[in-house]
């Protein structure tokens, strides 16, 4: 898959598409679906969702108000994820394994990027 560096809905599904299968292999035990929208009481998933939404705004620059309106989140749940996310940061392994999953995501739209490039 390629994506349309210029077409801004294409670019966050992409980048949203790189957070969750970043954080997919950060959380193996996890499924996809279970990241994304996470069962109730699986605190472990609705951590990684955190994580990935920390990813999003973070690591890739989106605007919360845009994640918000996109993700059918409210505010207060973003920010709740930003702020959860930041303290766990202040874990020294906690925020070795973030950084492993920012830079497998990073990896995975230089590669999407790449692709696009090549072919043109």
């Amino acid at each position: 898959m390629t994506v349309n560096r210029f077409d801004q809905k294409a670019l966050y599904e992409a980048h949203l598409h790189a957070c969750f299968a970043a954080v997919r292999e950060g959380f193996p035990h996890l499924a996809v679906r279970d990241i994304v929208d996470p069962p109730h009481q699986w605190f472990d998933a609705a951590l990684a969702r955190q994580v990935a939404m920390h990813l999003m705004i973070v690591e890739f620059k989106w605007p919360k108000r845009r994640v918000v309106d996109v993700e059918d989140r409210s505010r207060e749940a973003i920010n709740r994820a930003l702020r959860t996310i930041n303290t766990r940061l202040e874990s020294l392994r906690f925020e070795a394994h973030y950084r492993t999953m920012a830079r497998r995501a990073r990896s995975l739209i230089i590669l999407q990027t790449t692709a696009e490039e090549d072919a043109a």
